[in-house]
């Protein structure tokens, strides 16, 4: 699987959950040990305690209890007498009716003899108005206190209610709950015995009251719910309570005391300014901005919670009514954690900063979506055939084993602590819940929660109704709504839209330019084969590339507007502006060169892509207007049409949901987009910017391969081991230098061709810039365009199917003089720190061979003075050799030349070759002048002698139509030719002449000229031509650079006795000589730098993940069989695999090869 952007969500997805999974279990595993010593602590503590004595004590703090209630008349009665029946000396019960809307208020009046007051209400925190106070006149009643206010919320009611209480702590219920008769001795202890920190909170442990026997508010009878749900949560609350709370109380990290029962410092939180009407979730929010306000204060403090059950409530019983209530709770969180997102990780806090909050963060409100979006992704996957399932099962089964032994563990807990549950086979249906919860329940309350995000997102407000079955009669409680109508609207329903017309706007403008390619390269190229199968393909990719960006760029825009709508709007609308820039940008490139620019760019410095750019021309003054200007379009365009686009919101809704299902149905949409045969249009239907992308990504997070250097197939071959007739190389030591074997001394095919000289010959390398058979002799589909070129082949050794290793000029020098494998971009690439290893110019260097090196243009470009070098060349010749009296090639239009063209390179050869010391040499030439911009002297000579040409190819008009559009290009070629005419025609008047071989080939086909196949690009000739031979011969066989070296070395020391070596890293085993057409060898081919893509085994060709097969006229068919196709792809991943291991400075062979055949250092 290849490492692209798809890829790296997939590793994210899998790594992050297992991550979050290990982090998650630890905090559990940590919880689990603090509580457990938190509990035994209690217990010791508490076990001689006898909490009565607090009852009578004057010395006892003052307790204010607020019981907030909201059309409650069905059962405010019975819970009010629930309240009264609790004892405790200094007691003040205040009934806080919200607003009520049913008879709550009269029920109560003529239940408790109740009458209105004039007492004072101080206006200490600000709440809705109070209309009454009301006192009983029954002495029975006289700690009863209620108030009758204005509709505010809970929140607002308990801070009616602080306003008037008397008490030093307050104590907040909910009215509906059952509290133990030593309820408030136990929770106000804390505040009594903590001297050294205030305790500014205490909670206890809440149960569920749900088929529990309650008789005149009091708790009779614990019995375990019998409803399933209910049943459920009993499980949650004692694991969350005695696993969760108890352990952040022994840390002193809690942030939430339940809003149900709650005992609170009521001079800090009056400090604090009460409970915050703005939030759903006001009893965390409140925790928190107490602990806040003590650490800002610099004042020691405890929140601590009491583990015993001390207050009984009533649970939701059908999934609606939980789910409501999850909802809430959920909103709540995310509502305190962003008021106070100051605490994240802020170590001014201490532990609340550093620890709970960032738990809570992490575990607690980000669970449920990383929970959520963990589950899509692998159901996902699971649809694409992508999971390991033997290893999914077993993660699955360690998270459920943990899940399950954590319940068991806090059941067990309660039933050796506090022992609630004292019915036989209480314990074991807990334990069945345990084992069922991850299946039945926690779906349910993930989803609750992810419903929580989207209404807080929505700006949801309300509390929705809890429909309760009561302790008495059925009764429906229903709390306050507080909603935000426009919430939708303004939150959800104008960013969909503007996101779809921001959306609609950049489609029509990457339409629009897409359009244009695909006219421009209609009009200058012409189409050939199936213009339907060209289109299907570009449509998919195109649509799969635009939605995708869009739901990439729909999530961070929702995002940002929910904090600053106008940097959301200038995010959205400078995404698609970049996105359409990169567009226009490579689609020019891809006209220009007629290749995809892919992240062969980064494989070039900024010296070299400067350099690259000034000789194409393509950047001068009026072409950055022109960039202006379209920029300023762009802006234009993004300003002002999108608003004008009246965008349904159905329909902007229907975009954002193409959006998702594209990027769900994108592997099987891209499986319908099939190989077209014509290369150049397949690299027109690929969408620029995707293959950009993706091919970046690959670069910079390339896939890591696994390297076993002990698996029998490392040890062989990646060719011959997979097919008994191809050539296999006999690899010696490939755990230690995968490269390294023997070298076959019979493969030597070249004596039989050459008359034996008295002395070694000369050896001349011409590698031509852009020869490519397509325009080159005999048989060249585009015509023959190299005459002189042709003629010298039917006087030589010719190979018309003969392979370059590059698709650019990087890869020349170490295919040709070294038989090197690339490494990761380019042997080259790596500069100073390549290996040390052998080449034809260190070896004959050895034998008493000189070497120099020639080039019109600057050698340090793809480093190749670097490679020169360590490849043993005496003598470097390039554009600053040159001196006086040599003539450059014209400037482009921004005044760049890349140097001497290709005459002048000659006429600089032999100026040299005629002060060069008596004795055999290796010189190479690289040529220059067929590339681009193709400017050459005389160029309107050789644009008519192109016309000339044509005419006497006898081609019709129609053929000469189509190739003006190439004139630049065939005429530097034709100049080429006539250049390489001058060149032998010169060096047959030296001395030497006779005793000269002269091997052409050239680097890579030109890029500029459509190509017909994906082969074409490496389709050059080889031309073997010397004095010495015996006779002309063609050869039809299949080879390539690489096998160039090793065959001169193995003729040389046959035929004069040369000391070689009998083991080395050659990538070929030598040039096939056979007539007929034929493939025995296994090649790699790289076409930029930033990976090897191509692979040929035998008659086999890949290129990424598509197999073809070569026929005699090197086109390309597309295999079919499964047997060829895992056959070249297992010799590939062989390959690659000991590539990965050609790093700088590495070793690839032994010392003693070095010394005896490496470069002379100087």
């Amino acid at each position: 699987m290849s490492f692209n952007w798809e890829n790296m969500i997939s590793l994210f997805f899998e790594y992050g959950l297992l991550f979050y999974s290990i982090t998650l279990l630890c905090c559990y595993i940590g919880l689990s040990f603090f509580s457990m010593r938190e509990l035994n602590f209690y217990e010791r503590k508490t076990k001689a305690s006898d909490f009565k004595i607090l009852a009578p004590s004057t010395q006892s703090p003052s307790i204010s209890i607020l019981a907030p209630a909201y059309n409650e008349s069905a059962t405010i009665i019975e819970n009010i007498k629930s309240l009264l029946t609790i004892y405790y000396n200094d007691l003040q019960i205040v009934v806080i009716n919200d607003g009520s809307k049913d008879n709550s208020i009269e029920k109560m009046v003529e239940a408790y003899d109740l009458l209105q007051t004039d007492l004072f209400v101080p206006a200490l925190i600000q709440t809705k108005p109070v209309r009454a106070v009301y006192k009983s006149t029954n002495p029975a009643y006289q700690r009863l206190l209620v108030v009758d206010k204005e509709n505010g919320g809970k929140a607002d009611s308990l801070n009616a209610g602080i306003n008037i209480a008397s008490g030093d702590i307050i104590v907040c219920v909910d009215v509906d709950c059952i509290l133990e008769q030593d309820a408030l001795f136990k929770i106000v202890k804390p505040f009594l015995e903590n001297s050294e920190k205030r305790v500014i909170a205490s909670g206890g442990v809440v149960r569920i009251a749900n088929s529990c026997v309650v008789e005149h508010g009091k708790l009779v009878q614990v019995n375990l719910p019998t409803n399933f749900l209910a049943k459920m949560q009993s499980l949650e609350y004692i694991r969350s309570f005695l696993l969760g709370r108890m352990a952040w109380s022994r840390l002193n990290g809690l942030l939430l005391i339940s809003g149900a029962f709650g005992a609170f410092d009521k001079s800090i939180v009056i400090a604090c300014g009460g409970y915050n009407s703005n939030t759903v979730g006001e009893d965390m929010e409140l925790v928190v901005r107490m602990r806040r306000y003590m650490h800002e204060q610099g004042l020691p403090y405890s929140v601590v919670y009491i583990p015993e059950p001390l207050c009984w409530t009533e649970a939701p019983v059908t999934a609606k009514v939980l789910q409501r209530q999850r909802n809430r709770w959920t909103r709540g969180t995310i509502e305190t954690l962003r008021d106070h997102r100051k605490l994240f990780f802020n170590p001014k806090f201490g532990l609340l900063g550093m620890l709970s909050y960032p738990y809570w963060f992490f575990f607690e409100m980000m669970a449920a979506p990383i929970e959520f979006f963990g589950i899509l992704f692998f159901v996902i996957m699971g649809i694409l055939g992508e999971i390991n399932w033997p290893v999914f099962g077993w993660f699955f089964a360690f998270i459920w084993t943990c899940a399950f032994f954590f319940s068991a563990f806090a059941i067990l807990m309660e039933a050796a602590t506090f022992n609630q549950y004292k019915n036989k086979g209480d314990l074991a249906k807990l334990l069945l819940m345990a084992m069922i919860e991850p299946f039945v329940y926690h779906p349910l309350v993930v989803w609750s929660a992810i419903n929580g995000f989207a209404d807080y997102f929505q700006d949801v407000k309300s509390w929705g109704v809890m429909s309760r079955a009561g302790f008495a009669p059925q009764q429906t409680a229903t709390p306050t709504l507080i909603q935000n109508t426009d919430a939708y609207k303004k939150n959800i329903y104008f960013p969909v839209q503007q996101f779809a017309q921001v959306f609609l706007t950049g489609i029509l403008l990457f339409l629009l330019f897409r359009g244009y390619e695909f006219g421009y390269s209609y009009w200058k190229h012409g189409l050939e084969g199936s213009v339907s199968h060209l289109l299907v393909n570009s449509v998919l990719a195109d649509f799969v590339f635009l939605f995708s960006s869009g739901i990439s760029f729909f999530i961070p825009y929702t995002a940002i507007y929910q904090l600053h709508q106008k940097t959301a709007d200038w995010f959205l609308k400078g995404a698609f502006f970049v996105l359409i820039l990169m567009q226009i940008f490579l689609s020019q490139y891809f006209l220009t060169t007629l290749v995809p620019l892919g992240a062969d760019i980064w494989g070039y410095s900024l010296a070299e892509i400067k350099l690259t750019v000034g000789a194409s021309g393509v950047l001068n003054f009026w072409t950055i207007v022109l960039i202006l200007g379209i920029m300023a379009l762009l802006v234009w365009v993004f300003k002002k049409i999108p608003t004008k686009l009246k965008v349904h919101v159905n329909i902007a809704w229907l975009l954002v949901a193409s959006c998702f299902i594209v990027i769900l149905s994108k592997k099987p949409i891209r499986g319908r987009i099939r190989p077209i045969a014509v290369e150049y249009n397949q690299n027109l239907s690929v969408n620029k910017p995707q293959y950009f992308y993706a091919s970046s990504i690959k670069y910079f997070f390339p896939k890591q391969q696994f390297v076993n250097i002990y698996d029998d197939q490392y040890s062989g071959d990646f060719g011959g081991e997979m097919d008994s007739s191809l050539v296999a190389l006999n690899y010696v030591e490939p755990t230690t230098y995968p490269f390294l074997h023997s070298v076959d001394s019979s493969a030597d095919k070249l004596s039989l061709f050459f008359n034996k000289g008295k002395n070694p010959p000369n050896i001349v390398l011409m590698m031509v810039e852009g020869l490519g058979r397509a325009f080159t002799n005999k048989g060249a589909y585009m015509g023959n365009f190299t005459p002189f070129l042709d003629s010298l082949s039917k006087q030589s050794l010719y190979w018309p199917n003969f392979l370059s290793e590059g698709g650019r000029t990087f890869a020349v020098l170490p295919s040709v003089l070294g038989s090197l494998p690339f490494g990761k971009n380019g042997f080259s690439e790596m500069g100073t720190e390549m290996p040390e290893h052998l080449s034809l110019a260190s070896v004959l260097g050895r034998n008493g061979y000189q070497s120099s090196f020639y080039y019109g243009g600057d050698a340090h470009f793809d480093f190749m003075d670097d490679y020169l070098r360590k490849a043993g060349i005496g003598k470097i010749q390039d554009i600053k050799s040159f001196g006086v009296g040599y003539q450059k090639m014209p400037s482009s239009s921004s005044g760049f030349s890349w140097g001497y063209g290709d005459r002048e390179l000659f006429r600089r050869y032999f100026a040299e070759l005629a002060k060069q010391p008596a004795g055999p040499y290796v010189n190479a030439i690289l040529t220059l002048s067929t590339h681009s911009p193709f400017l050459v002297n005389d160029q309107q000579k050789w644009i008519d002698r192109f016309e000339t040409r044509m005419t006497e190819l006898e081609m019709n008009e129609n053929a000469k139509r189509s190739l003006r559009q190439y004139k630049q290009q065939l005429a530097s070629v034709l100049f080429l030719d006539a250049a390489l005419q001058y060149f032998f025609n010169e060096y047959s008047k030296q001395p030497e002449f006779a005793n000269t071989v002269f091997v052409v080939t050239g680097d890579h086909r030109l890029p500029e000229i459509p190509m017909t196949t994906k082969l074409d690009r490496y389709h050059v000739p080889l031309i073997i031509y010397s004095a010495l031979l015996k006779r002309p011969v063609q050869m039809h066989a299949i080879s390539t650079h690489y096998d160039i070296t090793p065959s001169i070395l193995q003729w040389l020391k046959h035929s004069y006795q040369l000391s070689v070596p009998a083991t080395a890293t050659w990538m070929g085993a030598g040039l096939d000589t056979t007539k007929e057409f034929n493939s025995t060898r296994a090649y790699p081919l790289m076409q930029t730098k930033n990976e090897v893509n191509g692979f040929i085994l035998g008659k086999l060709f890949q290129e990424g993940n598509q197999v073809f097969k070569i026929n005699a006229e090197m086109n390309l068919s597309v295999m079919e069989e499964p047997e060829e196709i895992n056959k070249i792809k297992a010799a590939y991943n062989q390959f690659k695999t000991r590539n990965n291991t050609i790093q700088k400075n590495a070793k690839i062979l032994p010392d003693s090869l070095l010394i005896k055949y490496g470069r002379v250092k100087k």
